[in-house]
């Protein structure tokens, strides 16, 4: 049987759960400290009080630490409320059934020892009423203490209910702090998820563009080029072919995933550039037996990027004096394949030209770019000619 992989549990309410399981082990640290002193002082009062007290202050502790163990939440926030309650009720209701007996001068009420606790342990869920709650608590203990200890001792209540205040006030601050701290990781974590998103699903649009900017540019243009030069032609025919699988496949959202040797690829270059000017120079250079698989999509691009040069060549390369030469070289090993575009032409700088020129960001530098393992270099000047370098390398 496969078994579900557990939630992932947010920073809050780990930070929850860990001071749940605190305020409970401490309620039976506290249990184990107070209920043999409260046994020996059960006489101050009557004599149903102490068992009902101590049942009413210390049975919630291991229900908050048992639900905090489950994650359960709602269950804690009920036991840490039923804590709180209890002890405000056992410290009011000693006040009324008490008894004429002191304690001796070594000790103090038990009840005293506690009032910070079930504030703690409201500091788990709410922010500002646990120090309400504390001043109250901690009020109601130092009566308690100054009635228990009878008239004739000397009794400091403020001096007492102010380092009550102040000892507890610190663990209160640092749990609400430490809650707090939670919360905003959470909403850090999910603002920075959310960023990512956001960038990643623009990201997925720009790429989306890229390639229908890139079809629109390599097959739609040149096929419309080539429909205004030569009606009905069978380059024609080719160009409306593989324009409308293109279209299918994007539409479609399938990827290629044949690949080709690196005659296939070479061939593909061949028929690019032959459809664009059949008297352009293709040389290869590549190791004998050299068992290369480029994956259709490089391929594709590889042989767009030639198509895009060499119709800038066409169109930019020549002065009017002379003619611009250009050639084709293939370079390939057993683990890439470079393709060069050189022209001696009038050449160009790269840096000024427009971005929104579609032809040489969308069909060679941000096609190949966007391709694992592909790159290119675009080397020219004026006066120079031009270098378009394309290549993919196998990972």
């Amino acid at each position: 049987m496969i078994e579900a992989a557990a939630p992932r549990r947010s920073a809050e309410s780990r930070l929850v759960r860990g001071a749940g399981l605190f305020v409970g082990s401490g309620g039976l640290f506290y249990a184990a400290l107070t209920v043999p002193t409260a046994l020996t002082q059960s006489s101050l009062a009557a004599p149903w009080w102490t068992p009902l007290s101590l049942t009413v202050i210390y049975l919630p502790t291991p229900l908050i630490a048992a639900a905090a163990l489950r994650w359960r939440f709602d269950l804690t926030r009920y036991a840490v409320l039923t804590f709180a309650f209890g002890y405000l009720f056992a410290a009011a209701s000693w006040l009324a059934v008490r008894a004429d007996a002191v304690v001796p001068p070594e000790q103090s009420l038990w009840i005293t020892w506690i009032p910070g606790l079930p504030a703690v342990a409201l500091c788990i869920f709410w922010r500002r009423i646990p120090f309400a709650y504390l001043v109250l608590a901690a009020a109601l203990a130092q009566i308690d203490a100054a009635y228990a200890r009878g008239p004739d001792a000397h009794n400091p209540v403020l001096p007492d209910f102010l380092f009550a205040v102040a000892y507890s006030a610190l663990p209160c601050a640092a749990c609400v702090v430490l809650v707090r701290v939670g919360q905003v990781l959470d909403q850090t974590s999910h603002e920075v998820r959310a960023k990512a998103t956001t960038a990643a699903a623009a990201e997925a649009r720009r790429f989306e563009r890229r390639r229908f900017d890139a079809l629109a540019h390599d097959w739609v243009i040149a096929t419309l080029l080539e429909a205004s030069r030569a009606p009905n032609s069978p380059v024609l025919t080719h160009h409306a072919d593989v324009t409308l699988r293109d279209l299918e496949r994007l539409s479609s959202g399938m990827p290629l995933r044949d690949n080709l040797d690196l005659d296939q690829v070479v061939a593909s270059i061949r028929a690019t550039a032959a459809e664009v000017d059949d008297s352009v120079r293709l040389r290869t250079d590549h190791v004998e037996g050299a068992a290369l698989a480029v994956p259709s999509e490089v391929a594709t691009a590889l042989a767009a990027a030639v198509g895009e040069a060499l119709r800038n060549w066409q169109r930019h390369a020549g002065s009017g004096t002379r003619e611009a030469v250009c050639e084709v070289l293939v370079t390939a090993d057993a683990d890439s394949v470079q393709v060069d575009v050189v022209d001696d032409g009038v050449g160009f700088d790269p840096a000024t030209v427009p971005p929104d020129r579609i032809g040489l960001r969308a069909s060679i530098t941000d096609r190949l770019a966007e391709l694992p393992g592909g790159w290119s270099v675009i080397d020219a000047a004026p006066g120079r000619g031009c270098r378009v370098s394309t290549g993919w390398v196998a990972r």
